[in-house]
């Protein structure tokens, strides 16, 4: 009896220790989407500055996300502290007199006052700049082809894909739980016509 007890009393401790363990992972898992929320809320706020006709306003949210993810490893900045002080979320390097950070490999990254910044700033590189005229001839076609033209945007030859993996294992999932859990609501006339 004592044995069966104390072995009772040993898988009580292990449930309880593996339910801990479980409780943090969930925990960690809610922090970085609630950031990549978060974050995506800052974006749908710069969309807004745009007018609608304009490039800015049409690249999707879930393409800047995708894009900042993987640039920020999911938020973290992980090995990445002047990225994080800069609120660089894109890893876009200085040019001329824009205000900058400089890494402790030398490199001069652009320097924002907050996420907003950061955002604006690579909404107008990708409107603007030639080299991303594919990925802006691909808005209407959604953020995977979108992905295609950027593979002059950094140095790994698979960015691509890269950009590609994030997106669906990271960015599309939020947006598609946000779009169950929020479905859009029809205009008041449209839900009074259906009542009739």
């Amino acid at each position: 009896l004592k044995k069966q007890l104390m072995t009772l009393i040993q898988e009580l401790i292990k449930h309880f220790v593996l339910g801990i363990v479980s409780v943090l992972i969930c925990s960690i898992a809610m922090a970085e989407i609630n950031q990549t929320k978060d974050f995506i809320k800052a974006i749908e706020e710069v969309r807004k500055e745009y007018p609608e006709e304009s490039i800015e306003s049409k690249i999707p949210s879930s393409f800047i996300a995708t894009v900042a993810a993987t640039e920020t490893g999911n938020f973290q900045f992980k090995g990445a502290p002047t990225a994080k002080s800069a609120n660089n979320y894109f890893g876009m390097h200085a040019t001329g007199d824009q205000q900058s950070l400089t890494t402790t490999g030398g490199a001069k990254l652009r320097s924002f006052d907050d996420s907003k910044g950061s955002i604006r700033a690579f909404m107008q590189l990708i409107a603007n700049d030639e080299r991303y005229t594919d990925a802006v001839n691909a808005i209407d076609r959604g953020p995977e082809e979108m992905f295609k033209g950027m593979s002059v945007y950094a140095e790994n030859p698979n960015y691509t894909n890269l950009l590609g993996n994030v997106y669906k294992n990271r960015i599309q999932p939020i947006f598609q739980t946000e779009n169950f859990l929020m479905p859009k609501r029809k205009p008041i006339v449209e839900q009074m016509d259906s009542l009739k």
